[in-house]
């Protein structure tokens, strides 16, 4: 943060915010979850992002899930929304932001590679017992719907 907004941060105080995202499950045969792991970052997390003004949801998920892995799914089923204190990300600043999460589980899924090369994303599938280090939305996230993801 730069000494400017330091000091302006003095006289106006943290600023908090609420922003609407999708994050997507995706399960392979051996009930193994997909991770990516973003460019420059130590940790694994699900695909997951910001909806976009006049976006449901639903096309959040969808999105996400073909900017971040090169996958369609036939159809984004709602598995949990999920709000509160753990999903927050606080900046270097001060300023907060809390998030409302809705979880999918993508279904009917068909590979649509044509991820930039500036992307660098990895991905890899993971079973819950053998996680890697994990961003902490990520794991909260898990951690909450884990019973849940037997059925999909």
């Amino acid at each position: 943060m730069s000494v400017y907004h330091r000091d302006v941060r003095q006289y106006i105080g943290k600023k908090t915010t609420v922003a609407v995202k999708a994050a997507v499950i995706v399960q392979n045969g051996d009930k193994e979850i997909l991770l990516l792991k973003r460019h420059g970052k130590d940790e694994w997390g699900l695909p997951i992002g910001s909806m976009k003004p006049g976006e449901s949801m639903e096309d959040a998920a969808s999105r996400e899930l073909w900017e971040e892995t090169g996958l369609i799914a036939d159809d984004m089923r709602l598995i949990d929304l999920l709000s509160g204190p753990q999903y927050v990300r606080k900046k270097s600043g001060g300023d907060e932001v809390y998030y409302v999460i809705g979880v999918y589980a993508a279904v009917g899924l068909r590979s649509a590679i044509d991820l930039p090369l500036e992307n660098e994303i990895s991905l890899k599938f993971c079973h819950l017992d053998r996680l890697p280090v994990m961003d902490t939305v990520s794991v909260h996230l898990l951690g909450k719907i884990s019973s849940q993801l037997h059925e999909y």
